[in-house]
């Protein structure tokens, strides 16, 4: 399980967000272990990732991702594949309020 040291936000744009990962680096079964639960999470459109660089870009619907059940369920994600990134943080990104 990552720490907050393994994780990095690189960036964050309308629809997509890019992570650096260092958890997956090499390491292609946790990675696809968390290709499948985020895209299991209503409105994340993909989810594409490097093991050699630890890179993972998460794309979405920016009106899905912030309606009610999908927002229930990337807390549920995250707290099991991010666990030190602050949900409420990342979902006011997604949503576009973050300041």
């Amino acid at each position: 399980m990552p720490n907050s040291a393994d994780i990095h936000i690189s960036h964050v744009l309308p629809g997509r967000v890019r992570l650096r990962v260092s958890t997956i680096k090499g390491n292609r079964g946790i990675a696809e272990q968390m290709r499948a639960a985020f895209c299991s999470v209503p409105g994340i459109t993909g989810l594409s990732y490097n093991i050699i660089t630890g890179s993972v870009l998460i794309t979405y619907d920016t009106r899905r991702i912030v309606a009610g059940d999908a927002v229930q369920r990337l807390r549920s994600v995250m707290r099991e594949h991010l666990p030190d990134l602050d949900a409420e943080v990342v979902i006011r990104w997604l949503d576009g309020r973050a300041r």
